[in-house]
């Protein structure tokens, strides 16, 4: 049975379910070059398609892991007035503010779903064929499905979706996915996030992670009261003081006014350190009240934790011992969430087969010689016999290699089919890597190790903490890889690091453990191999245009070793 998920709203994409295995996975940015793309992903679909040589009629279902119908009208409908009701008697110009809210989210989501049904209708998609999955449930089943646990407590936290913005689900292979709790939009930790992200001069849904590595040269001491009258934890849940502020307008003026007392650094600091605490109490209540002490693994999705930082927090929660964050734990991820759910209403089954997140486009020997040969009048290139030595040869010699093999990687994270390489030792290569790929950028590169050496680089790791595979969390670093390695550590004396072993990374792994082995050192640079703004690279072309663009000095293709005309 084939089921392909689909997602058309910011960071669309496509997946491909069959019989349990997920085949492929890609998002839209990748192949049409508009960074988190928002609309229909018909270049994903038709790549996928092709691929494997399928037609629309082959797919059995269609799943659309948003706009489901499945919530509980009457449950909803209690609690919204309810939270209503509470929140004018606090300030009664929060009516206002909660009207506009939900007819702006009403107007986005029909609009949304218009534009999909519309999209499949014109490719003939029976809508028979097509499932609509809630949101919220999409996440927790992306988190859950592919984990390496049989049974977990699922958070999910973003910024909403069907009306949401968190959700507590109590998950077992048995039973499926129950969930126990939801937030409301309205208190929602993500638009918090992203509004001081804008505030602070970035890019929300874009440019939250900066704020999280600006937070770190903060005092979030300075700041906490003023966040804690945003959103606090309020008789045993998350509750915005709506009226103060405005989860989904711009700041009030009130607002602007506090906050441009104080630094940006402690106003980062601020917001980080109170999303930390507000979930970590979330997490801590739902755990100690479903009761299982028996279940100590954590499942994680959702944009919100696509910080790193919080995801650490959440690990070291006493009678947590473990947790997985989703690889696409954002709104990229929903066409996986969506096809596991749909999997499981038609099935039963609640695992799928997802040992890797190496699930896009792959180019052979072949393909990559023929594409170079259009740039031969710009570039030089050789065929290898055996590339791992060369690489750390290249390594060793202090240039910045951009290496692309296998198949390309599924979420934000460059994992090393499409990664710029680079020795850890230089500390001041944040500041000049950077500008050579026009980034602006406060958290520091980070690392990648074999796994052979993983306990002594980061304090607490051990072989069953999968988050490290996927550079989803951060760790305390211990102070022998803090000495030498310190293009990868921030100052707060944490890293996010990718553990790689030979079995999940193949030739990158062996890179790695080659150049370490060779210089006793236990990790070299791993950053997305992109520039700023632009989606991590997909084809040949792309990669090719960074090498001439000067973004890297050497560049590895499968088994070719490119340069520029220069002698490299």
């Amino acid at each position: 049975m084939y089921i392909v998920g689909l997602h058309n709203d910011e960071d669309s994409g496509v997946c491909l379910l069959k019989d349990g295995i997920l085949l492929d996975a890609i998002s839209e940015e990748r192949l049409n070059r508009t960074k988190l793309y928002k609309g229909p992903p018909k270049l994903s679909l038709q790549y996928i398609l092709e691929r494997h040589k399928l037609n629309l009629e082959d797919i059995n279902y269609f799943a659309y892991g948003w706009h489901g119908e499945e919530n509980n009208c009457t449950e909803y409908a209690i609690r919204l007035e309810k939270r209503i009701i509470h929140a004018i008697n606090n300030n009664p110009k929060a009516s206002k503010i909660i009207e506009d809210r939900i007819d702006v989210e009403y107007k986005n989501d029909t609009e949304t779903v218009a534009r999909f049904k519309e999209w499949a209708s014109e490719l003939g998609i029976p809508s028979k064929k097509i499932v609509f999955l809630d949101h919220h449930k999409s996440h927790a089943w992306s988190a859950f499905c592919p984990s390496p646990f049989c049974e977990a407590i699922v958070f999910t936290f973003d910024g909403r979706g069907d009306l949401k913005s968190a959700s507590v689900s109590l998950a077992t292979q048995s039973e499926g996915i129950k969930e126990y709790d939801y937030l409301l939009t309205l208190d929602s930790l993500g638009y918090l996030y992203g509004k001081i992200t804008n505030y602070l001069g970035f890019t929300p849904h874009r440019h939250e992670g900066k704020v999280t590595g600006l937070a770190a040269y903060g005092d979030y001491s300075k700041t906490l009261p003023l966040f804690n009258r945003l959103i606090s934890w309020e008789g045993d849940t998350i509750t915005a003081n709506l009226g103060f502020y405005k989860p989904f307008h711009s700041l009030r003026q009130e607002l602007i006014d506090e906050l441009d007392k104080f630094s940006r650094n402690d106003i980062a600091s601020g917001v980080q350190k109170h999303c930390e605490n507000l979930i970590v109490k979330y997490i801590k209540k739902w755990v100690k009240k479903i009761n299982r002490p028996e279940i100590k693994n954590v499942c994680l999705a959702g944009g919100v934790f696509a910080n790193v930082k919080i995801n650490q927090r959440v690990s070291e929660i006493e009678g947590v011992d473990n947790i997985y964050v989703f690889p696409h734990m954002g709104d990229g991820g929903l066409p996986v969430g969506g096809a596991c759910h749909l999997n499981y209403l038609l099935t039963g089954q609640t695992k799928i087969d997802m040992p890797t997140v190496y699930l896009g486009n792959q180019y052979s020997n072949d393909e990559i010689s023929n594409a170079l040969e259009i740039y031969i009048d710009k570039i030089v290139y050789e065929k290898l016999n055996e590339k791992v030595n060369k690489v750390v040869d290249d390594l060793i010699d202090n240039k910045v290699v951009g290496y692309f093999d296998n198949k390309m990687e599924y979420g934000p994270r460059a994992l090393g089919a499409r990664s710029i390489l680079y020795h850890a030792r230089d500390k001041n290569v944040n500041d000049w890597l950077n500008k050579r790929l026009k980034r602006s950028e406060f958290m520091p590169f980070a690392p990648v190790t074999p796994i052979e050496y993983a306990d002594k680089c980061y304090n607490n790791w051990n072989k069953n903490d999968v988050c490290s595979f996927f550079m989803t969390k951060t760790y305390n670093c211990t102070e022998e890889f803090r000495s030498v390695h310190k293009a990868v550590v921030h100052v707060d004396n944490t890293a996010r690091p990718q553990v790689v072993t030979d079995k999940l990374n193949g030739n990158f792994y062996k890179v790695t453990k080659l150049y370490c082995d060779k210089t006793g050192e236990k990790a070299l640079i791993n950053t997305s191999f992109n520039q700023h703004e632009e989606p991590i690279v997909c084809t040949v072309k792309d990669a090719v245009e960074s090498l001439l663009m000067g973004s890297i000095d050497v560049l590895y293709l499968g088994h070719y070793r490119v340069w520029n005309n220069k002698k490299c």
